[in-house]
């Protein structure tokens, strides 16, 4: 072998080592960066699964809140019955006390918010000459 070959036969073995040297260095970068993946992976299996109980709370959070509001609107409209109906028993007490101080259906009609046939009711009932 002659001196040329030596050298070629060296320069050969340096850049081998070389290439080993940054092979070995890519295969750590490789592994490390499998392992962030596999980490980064198992980040978003946790994500999404917290994103679904997030969703389904929601979801039964909406389907309660219909129902409360269904609730609250039946409530609304209960309450309105028994203001209507406070109103008009009190104008028919009202009216009451008047057909039995003796006043006249039109009195009745006027004083009272009543219909003309009401107001002849409510004298026939309780009025000074109605059975009661």
């Amino acid at each position: 072998m002659n001196d040329h070959q030596v050298m070629a036969a060296v320069a050969l073995l340096v850049v081998l080592a070389v290439a080993i040297r940054l092979a070995l260095g890519a295969a750590r970068k490789i592994e490390a960066l499998t392992a962030r993946v596999a980490m980064l992976e198992a980040e978003l299996r946790a994500a999404q699964e917290h994103t679904a109980q997030l969703a389904q709370g929601v979801s039964q959070t909406t389907g309660a809140c219909a129902v409360m509001q269904q609730r609250l609107d039946t409530l609304g409209e209960r309450q309105e019955q028994l203001r209507i109906l406070d109103e008009e028993s009190g104008s028919y007490r009202h009216a009451i006390r008047l057909a039995q101080e003796g006043r006249s259906a039109e009195q009745l009609v006027q004083d009272c918010g009543l219909n003309r046939g009401e107001a002849e009711l409510v004298i026939a009932l309780h009025g000074r000459g109605g059975s009661r």
